[in-house]
């Protein structure tokens, strides 16, 4: 799977984040991914505090097939990753499915 893991944690994030858990549950969210993208080399997750309740996760993940990027905030940490792990998933499949024509100019 992936050959990287970078993880960036804003020292103002003031939710108790647990490294361990964070790292499990983007494994296994990017695991989802692979059946979509092709070999993932890098994952990166930067998470902040946006807010007096809220965290923000950006998620970037650079593959074989290109690098893509999801963004979310949501009250929990686990809620904010995950949501932009879907991110990313949605927009691949917008990818996947709209047609692509080679510029010729």
């Amino acid at each position: 799977m992936k050959n990287s893991y970078l993880l960036h944690i804003d020292e103002q994030t003031t939710q108790g984040i647990p490294l361990e858990d964070i790292g499990f549950l983007s494994t296994f969210k990017a695991n989802l991914l692979e059946d979509i993208l092709a070999e993932i080399q890098v994952i990166e997750i930067t998470l902040s505090n946006p807010g007096a309740n809220t965290v923000a996760a950006l998620v970037k993940i650079g593959a074989n097939n290109g690098e893509f990027t999801g963004y979310s905030v949501a009250i929990r940490w686990e809620t904010a990753i995950t949501k932009a792990f879907e991110s990313i998933r949605y927009h691949i499949s917008l990818f996947a499915n709209s047609p692509l024509q080679e510029n010729t100019n």
